[in-house]
């Protein structure tokens, strides 16, 4: 009984998806406000491949849509403003292509003026509004001519709601008007875009791609299925503990802190110091793991470094390693969006996707550990 409910709810779902797909015909010069901002390839796969989603994927996308219906029905409750429009059809036109889609609520009368609501489901806490999400309000708020709007993210595991208010910006309109030429000039001319989600380091718009077998995100200039050993550097290859003691000395805190017991804020001014160029001077070479990578590097395993160092510290980081002679295939740097676990295992998944092995993995081994149950497939060792 139970598998047949699972069934109903999967075909449901399917048929809703084809049905959608059959009423919004994908057509060449007419593109979509929400997915403008992603990667200019994923639109191009998007276009051609057409792949169906997942019923996974399906199921979120239909969280997400009565997230959004019942917002609406909230906010028309609330007494406080009037709902003028939801899911009101918007044209952006560029001559040659154009952006074509729907508003999610149009709330008229908010202290005097009209406002777009454009609404987010998530499962994460949201510090700034995603690049995506901006240039989509921006389409809105040029086809309608409207002034404000705020992007409303809904937490729908914790219930935290979080706004941000975004105005029209003619320059962020010009930026519209470029991606939409550009990616209508590839799909016109059936020309493959490069993988810009990985040029702008917004891997986890990869992860969460049907494309990955297709793009192979991180294809290094190396034999496919290659052995990977992946290492990270602080305390790994480099011994940090000078480092971290400047840093602790700097913000007269005792050496012997218990991080455990800081607050949110004193962490984050620490890990600002920790994470510069400030100090890196005083890290001292680990020359048991250097042999043991170049030692892997012989035996043509290829060195790729996953580390929780942030991008602004990668000159003084390719300094460092010249210095010590260690050779590499890539390096990547943690977003800030990421906390370091889940960064690492977010890469070391699109490695595997792209196509390699990972022959082991060289960090403190509880973090070792803990990306060795995330990962999709086993680690060799």
């Amino acid at each position: 009984m139970a598998e047949k409910i699972i069934e109903a709810l999967n075909k449901g779902m399917i048929t809703i998806y084809e049905r959608e797909k059959e009423e919004h015909p994908k057509i060449i010069g007419k593109y979509h406000p929400s997915s403008i901002g992603e990667c200019i390839k994923k639109q191009y796969y998007d276009f051609y491949l057409a792949r169906m989603p997942t019923t996974e994927k399906l199921a979120i996308f239909a969280t997400g849509r009565g997230i959004h219906e019942i917002i609406a029905e909230i906010l028309e409750n609330s007494n406080v403003v009037k709902v003028e429009a939801k899911e009101l059809e918007t044209k952006l036109d560029f001559g040659e292509a154009m952006l074509s889609g729907r508003v999610d609520v149009i709330v008229a009368d908010v202290e005097g003026e009209k406002i777009i609501i454009e609404v987010k489901s998530t499962s994460q806490s949201i510090k700034e509004p995603y690049k995506r999400h901006i240039l989509q309000i921006q389409s809105y708020l040029h086809a309608l001519n409207v002034q404000k709007g705020i992007i409303l993210y809904w937490d729908k595991r914790r219930g935290v709601r979080t706004t941000f208010e975004v105005e029209k910006n003619d320059e962020l309109l010009s930026i519209l008007k470029e991606r939409t030429l550009s990616l209508h000039n590839y799909i016109k001319n059936k020309i493959e875009p490069p993988r810009e989600a990985v040029i702008e380091k917004d891997f986890l718009q990869c992860i969460n791609c049907e494309y990955l077998q297709e793009c192979r995100p991180l294809k290094l200039d190396v034999e496919d299925e290659s052995e990977l050993a992946i290492f990270e550097l602080d305390n790994i290859i480099f011994n940090t503990n000078k480092r971290m003691e400047m840093t602790l000395k700097e913000l007269n805190l005792d050496p012997n802190v218990n991080f455990k017991q800081l607050d949110k804020d004193l962490k984050e001014k620490i890990f600002n110091v920790y994470y510069s160029d400030k100090y890196i001077n005083f890290d001292e070479p680990i020359h048991e793991n250097i042999n043991k990578a170049l030692e892997l590097y012989m035996q043509n395993k290829k060195i790729v470094i996953i580390t929780n160092r942030p991008p602004h510290m990668e000159k003084c980081t390719s300094e460092q390693l010249m210095e010590i002679g260690l050779p590499y295939e890539a390096i990547f740097f943690r977003n800030s969006h990421f906390k370091g676990i889940n960064f690492k295992s977010l890469i070391v998944n699109l490695l595997i996707s792209s196509g390699y092995k990972i022959f082991e993995i060289f960090d403190e081994y509880s973090v070792t550990e803990k990306i060795k149950k995330r990962i999709k497939n086993d680690i060799k060792k």
